[in-house]
């Protein structure tokens, strides 16, 4: 299999990837495209890139139909590329996008987004530059390379701040998940909400409805149920301003779906919030990827566990491992287990009341405590978290030893625990600790 090239990197395709430049490949599959294609069209879509065009304005939005022709239009975009046809390159990576996340040859979807970049960049066509370059961010974070990733899609917004791109979030119905986990707390997504008021993206009631929603989300995590909500039910009002007679595209129906589950998880109830999940799912297996499957699968986990329906958390993690597994994403494992941790940290026995029908009353808050921590009660607390001594604490925050024990006894009474290590799991439960 050769090599192919972008500026700055170079690939070498899987074993299991057709070749691109293989003539006889090309001529086969030429005469079965054009059976896809509106009869008139097959005069002029006799060679391999006016045929590919043809092909993804016709099915441009077709997520499925898009998958099943990769390997066609992956020639055609090394063909565009080898002879400098730079807007043919831009054209085709744009309907290449909704479906890189499903594709199991991570080097190839990499390559992908690379060339889109690289043909941007040549023809200094900043606004594709800025959309592609959002994509890669998401991409590459939901590799594993959160770094990367995170850098990438940071430049990405800053650059459509600069030019007043209209694709700085791509598609942000698409990628919701990818937007949450990224920003990755509370805080970051209120600043996210605030710099997107104060841009053009204020118009875009899409884009805000997912920023609104992702604040919504960690705003539950945390507790704040009345704030997220408000936030959820704000959401569902900026989408409901699609223009009227105009079909809902499958990302609108799928983030649908996740902003009903969430409010229904606020309002505790339990039935509601699964038969959204599932729908959203189903939506996430035909036209979603992998990571946003495991995302949706590890909240509606994180959920069944608070609400005690522990067997309905077992089968989550049954069908987790057997995404991960089916899909070859051996990174996001590690996902899993760290809320399979934080499970078994909090409550060991929970795999065993599983498989009993005996109700545990209560061991887990899902609804907050009566009483929120202070600013000084949370500083010791992180201290404490972070392994100090009752000397140490108040050494650093220059308070008597006496003090930091009284806001310990303060402490405790809040989160309804008995010793420093409880205190420490149940905080974190609630993501009330960094």
């Amino acid at each position: 299999m050769k090599q192919i090239s972008v500026p700055g990197r170079s690939y070498i395709l899987p074993q299991d990837v057709s070749n691109p430049s293989d003539p006889a490949w090309i001529a086969q599959e030429l005469e079965r495209m054009q059976l896809l294609l509106p009869q008139a069209s097959h005069a002029a879509t006799n060679d391999l890139l006016s045929c590919a065009l043809a092909y993804v304005e016709h099915y441009q939005y077709d997520v499925l139909q898009l998958e099943h022709e990769w390997e066609f239009l992956y020639a055609a975009l090394i063909a565009a590329w080898q002879q400098a046809q730079h807007a043919i390159v831009i054209r085709l990576v744009s309907s290449l996008a909704h479906i890189v996340g499903r594709l199991r040859a991570s080097t190839v979807a990499e390559h992908i987004l690379r060339l889109g970049i690289g043909a941007s960049r040549r023809i200094q066509d900043r606004e594709h530059l800025t959309g592609f370059l959002n994509r890669l961010g998401c991409l590459l974070f939901s590799h594993g390379k959160y770094k990367q990733g995170w850098r990438i899609w940071c430049k990405s917004l800053e650059l459509a701040a600069d030019t007043g791109s209209s694709l700085g979030l791509w598609e942000p119905l698409c990628s919701f998940v990818y937007i949450a986990d990224m920003l990755g707390s509370y805080n970051a997504a209120q600043q996210f909400v605030e710099s997107l008021q104060r841009t053009h993206w204020a118009n875009d009631s899409d884009t805000l409805a997912v920023a609104v929603f992702v604040r919504g989300f960690f705003a539950r995590i945390t507790n704040n149920m009345d704030r997220a909500c408000e936030d959820f039910r704000y959401s569902l009002r900026l989408l409901s301003l699609q223009t009227p007679g105009t079909p809902a595209s499958v990302y609108r129906q799928l983030f649908t779906m996740a902003v009903q589950a969430e409010l229904a998880r606020v309002q505790g109830n339990y039935v509601r919030s699964q038969a959204f999940t599932e729908t959203a799912l189903s939506l996430a297996q035909l036209f979603g990827d992998c990571f946003t499957v495991v995302e949706l699968l590890m909240d509606q986990g994180h959920f069944s566990f608070q609400q005690q329906q522990f067997a309905d958390t077992q089968l989550v993690f049954s069908r987790l491992h057997d995404v991960i597994r089916r899909n070859e994403a051996d990174h996001l494992y590690e996902r899993c287990r760290r809320l399979e941790r934080y499970m078994d940290e909090y409550l060991p026995a929970w795999h065993t009341l599983a498989s009993s029908k005996d109700q545990l009353i209560p061991v887990i808050v899902s609804s907050g405590f009566q009483e929120a921590l202070s600013e000084r009660e949370t500083q010791v607390l992180q201290l404490v978290a972070d392994g100090l001594s009752n000397q140490a604490i108040a050494r650093q925050l220059v308070i008597t030893l006496g003090t930091v024990k009284k806001h310990l006894e303060h402490i405790y009474s809040k989160l309804d625990t008995h010793s420093r290590t409880s205190a420490i799991v149940r905080a974190r439960a609630l993501n009330m600790l960094q």
